[in-house]
């Protein structure tokens, strides 16, 4: 018996990277703004500053594309999982930083983190993300049904020609 959860888990990761891709198109002013909450990136030259708006969303669409259709699979989910470890934790450095000023608990931290979809109540992100960087790795590890069907196709052809 077949099981689908691997299929799951990719159209899942897929999905939540094409729709964080698509978000940030949709609103490019709102997502430099955000980016640039974090300090990370140093405003002069501007090209640096933009570059991340620009080119992020792109990224997000591509690797969730490869990842929904197979192609180039691995790469795209190696890819995205190390960008999903360094965002997440700027996000945790951020918060942090939140944390200190205002004295709030790290429960009650809620902010844009640029993610798309606005303001996200942080812990809840972090799981997310957490899930995500899970699902993107195991998707770099997990034999695609496509080459399991090559895998067996080769054995089968092997074994014929050996008459």
């Amino acid at each position: 018996m077949r099981s689908y959860l691997p299929l799951f888990i990719r159209v899942a990761v897929a999905a939540l990277l094409i729709s964080y891709g698509v978000e940030k198109f949709q609103d490019p002013v709102n997502f430099l703004k955000s980016i640039h909450e974090y300090d990370i990136l140093p405003v002069q030259p501007s090209w640096m500053l933009n570059l991340g708006p620009n080119v992020i969303p792109i990224l997000e669409l591509a690797a969730g594309l490869c990842i929904l259709f197979g192609f180039l699979r691995r790469g795209a989910a190696v890819f995205m999982g190390g960008f999903l470890v360094l965002f997440t934790g700027a996000i945790l450095w951020r918060t942090l930083g939140v944390m200190d000023e205002t004295g709030q608990a790290f429960s009650e931290i809620a902010f844009d983190c640029g993610c798309g979809g606005g303001e996200v109540v942080i812990w809840e992100k972090m799981v997310l993300n957490a899930a995500l960087i899970v699902g993107t790795f195991y998707c770099m590890f997990e034999r695609g049904v496509v080459s399991m069907q090559v895998a067996k196709d080769s054995a089968g052809d092997s074994a014929n020609h050996g008459d």
